[in-house]
């Protein structure tokens, strides 16, 4: 039981940064940099200079990486 509630939590933390990182792309970011950012955001572990400000020059993505580092906060995982 207790397996199987760590596979749903982690399923649904991967579909969070998913959503995320498609939420990035549509903001014009490529797949790759967008998928890395919200990873980024929602793991907590900071940007690289360069691309950060791509992130912090455009308001909605500042919204983004705002609510996936708050979601870091309500997350289960240690």
């Amino acid at each position: 039981m207790i397996a199987l509630f760590g596979l749903l939590v982690v399923i649904v933390l991967s579909v969070v940064v998913r959503i995320g990182a498609i939420a990035l792309e549509l903001t014009g970011l490529s797949r790759d940099v967008a998928a890395f950012q919200a990873q980024s955001a929602f793991s907590g572990v900071g940007f690289t200079t360069s691309e950060s400000e791509f992130i912090a020059s455009h308001p909605v993505r500042r919204r983004i990486v705002r609510i996936l580092t708050f979601l870091l906060l309500l997350s289960p995982l240690p």
